[in-house]
């Protein structure tokens, strides 16, 4: 006589882990259009430093060109 498997159990979705305590408070902050604009802010600053180092970069050669 054949040996009858069982059918496998139907597995149900694992539901999504809610967030407590501490991490749902940071998610709010860093969600909060405060920070937002400060990031916002933040980038454009980086951006502004990083075209004043390749402008002074470009000075320094002509400079050293000049002193040859």
């Amino acid at each position: 006589m054949p040996i009858k498997k069982k059918p496998a159990a139907k597995r149900k979705p694992a539901a999504r882990k809610r967030m407590g305590g501490i991490a749902s408070y940071v998610k709010s902050v860093f969600s909060s259009p405060g920070v937002k604009k400060v990031a916002a802010t933040i980038k454009g600053l980086e951006a502004k430093l990083k075209a004043a180092k390749k402008k002074k970069a470009s000075a320094v050669k002509v400079a050293r060109k000049k002193m040859k």
